[in-house]
């Protein structure tokens, strides 16, 4: 029985014309009206974390990695390649999985993490290869799940918070693998860095499959769409369209700013080492954005600004590092870069959690996060077919971000996309 102060966490009225009797209504379980589960949102941030982690472990150790196993540096390269290849190919499909069965996908999320890991461990590089490609599909399910869990987990009023702790600790599994990779490489071997970094992974997918066993503040009850209707619902609604060709261009841009920075700075005297310090700075100040602009960003035309200022300040970043710019100017620009950036990614997903039905969130992430990642991509090959004429390289980013401002202006207003109701809203009804 349902309890009588239940509350629909979604109005009647939804745009979306593949949600039936789309609602959401506060867990029976006495004593748990209006707490948000902060421990399955801290197990699902190590979780994704952990897939980062993993993602890039062979970046900083390229050469090292090929010599220990005998192949190319470009072979070692399709251990982190393959990861946004196959997100954009399982985005989807695991989205509207993520909406049918959300514990069952986001319990496989965690066992392919750790699954793929465990592979590592044996050695050569066909079993390091494998073990990636089995995390980078678990990769999505956990990732899509961000918006989902947060609606399911956290209050409204700190969905905010839990999809900006979701994305941050992704940012934060970046930076841990990019410094400690190479000091357990020194320190131990290739097998030392495979073993370390399983038994983060076999832990976090531990700790959210326990976490999985909590019981949802929220609960859904809704007729499920099938897979097509779904997306073509979601892809019908026009803010869905604006958000994705947002993160295309600004979570791309860091994807490729990442990637080809030391390409681009060396020819002006910024070496690997500063380059390293840069890129540093530019993900740890990301981590800290990600953290604390998206609840900021929550009202009014503040996530309008945020958005804009990231696109700016990318802009005025590569512009410098077109003349070449000092040492220290170099590394404020791409940090101060790197905090509206990877802000930008919560800021959008937390806009997205309070427009969207709950029924949907799941296929509404995996396509958000589907264009993120085909920005990386489309934008890294990109730049990759023009590093030989480098200021055309730096040009056509560039040229991207100005693209981009207009998309980034017609971002809705807060309060235009904040459609979650309190718990105690239940006057608006359910169906």
């Amino acid at each position: 029985m349902k309890n009588p102060d239940s509350s629909s966490a979604r109005p009647k009225g939804t745009d979306s014309a593949a949600s039936v009797a789309a609602t959401a209504s506060v867990s029976d379980k006495a004593g748990w009206k209006g707490k948000s589960r902060w421990s399955v949102i801290a197990a699902y941030s190590l979780l994704a974390a952990a897939t980062q982690l993993l993602w890039v472990t062979y970046t900083p150790i390229t050469t090292a990695s090929a010599a220990a196993w005998g192949v190319s540096v470009d072979a070692v390269g399709w251990l982190a390649q393959v990861f946004p290849l196959l997100y954009i190919v399982l985005a989807l499909p695991f989205g509207y999985w993520a909406d049918r069965r959300f514990k069952h996908s986001l319990a496989a999320g965690a066992l392919a993490t750790a699954a793929g890991a465990l592979l590592r461990l044996v050695p050569g590089y066909s079993w390091a290869l494998a073990g990636q490609i089995v995390v980078s599909i678990g990769q999505p399910l956990v990732l899509n799940a961000v918006n989902k869990l947060a609606g399911l987990y956290a209050e409204p009023s700190k969905r905010s918070a839990a999809i900006a702790a979701g994305t941050a600790s992704l940012f934060v599994g970046i930076l841990v693998s990019t410094v400690s990779a190479p000091w357990l490489l020194e320190w131990g071997g290739l097998s030392s860095v495979h073993r370390v970094q399983a038994a983060i992974a076999v832990a976090a997918g531990g700790a959210m499959l326990w976490a999985l066993r909590i019981p949802a503040l929220y609960s859904e009850t809704a007729v499920p769409a099938s897979a097509f209707a779904a997306v073509r619902s979601v892809w019908s609604q026009p803010w869905v369209r604006l958000y994705g060709l947002i993160l295309f261009a600004g979570f791309g841009m860091f994807v490729t700013i990442t990637t080809w920075l030391e390409v681009l700075s060396l020819p002006v005297g910024i070496g690997s080492k500063e380059v390293g310090i840069g890129i540093g700075a530019m993900t740890l100040a990301g981590i800290l954005g990600a953290a604390l602009l998206p609840g900021w960003a929550s009202s009014g035309s503040r996530a309008r600004l945020t958005l804009l200022a990231s696109l700016l300040m990318s802009a005025a970043a590569l512009a410098a590092l077109a003349w070449g710019p000092p040492l220290w100017l170099f590394i404020v620009l791409f940090a101060a870069a790197g905090f509206l950036l990877l802000a930008s990614l919560p800021v959008i997903l937390s806009s997205a959690e309070s427009r969207a039905p709950l029924n949907e969130a799941g296929t509404i992430a995996g396509l958000l996060l589907l264009f993120g990642n085909l920005g990386g991509v489309v934008l890294t090959v990109a730049a990759q077919l023009l590093l030989g004429r480098r200021l055309a390289a730096i040009g056509l980013l560039i040229a991207v971000v100005l693209l981009a401002l207009p998309v980034a202006w017609r971002f809705p207003r807060g309060a235009d996309g904040a459609q979650a109701a309190s718990p105690d809203a239940s006057s608006s009804g359910g169906s």
